[in-house]
């Protein structure tokens, strides 16, 4: 969770742009490599996997296909800084955390709540 914290931080004190994309990335990545050591159940295993979904969904806001005119990255900047202010503020209790991750990861990303189908 320190870590969460410090990157949150660093997109927070990012200049506008590419730098904070930047830090989103790193924020992502983050999420990713925690993953990789997490076990795969569990409330870390919970906050990795959102805060991957979450911070891959907000940097495409900015460099997926048909993204990236300057009013596009103003608001992908925005968004991002919303998210890292938003995530500081609940990260400490385990109610407020899973209902941001619910939030973001569905309402804000657009994830779906629906499992998907076996196959």
């Amino acid at each position: 969770m320190a870590a969460a914290a410090a990157q949150a931080r660093l997109v927070l004190d990012a200049d506008p742009g590419l730098p904070t994309y930047d830090a989103g990335l790193e924020f992502q990545g983050l999420a990713i490599r925690t993953m990789a050591e997490a076990p795969e159940s569990g409330p870390l295993s919970e906050v990795t996997v959102g805060l991957n979904l979450i911070w891959g969904a907000l940097t495409d806001e900015m460099d997926a296909p048909g993204r990236g005119s300057a009013e596009q990255d103003v608001q992908a900047v925005r968004h991002m800084k919303q998210a890292a202010a938003e995530w500081l503020g609940v990260m400490n209790s385990p109610d407020d955390r899973a209902a941001y991750l619910d939030f973001w990861v569905h309402d804000e990303c657009g994830y779906s709540r629906d499992p998907p189908e076996s196959g």
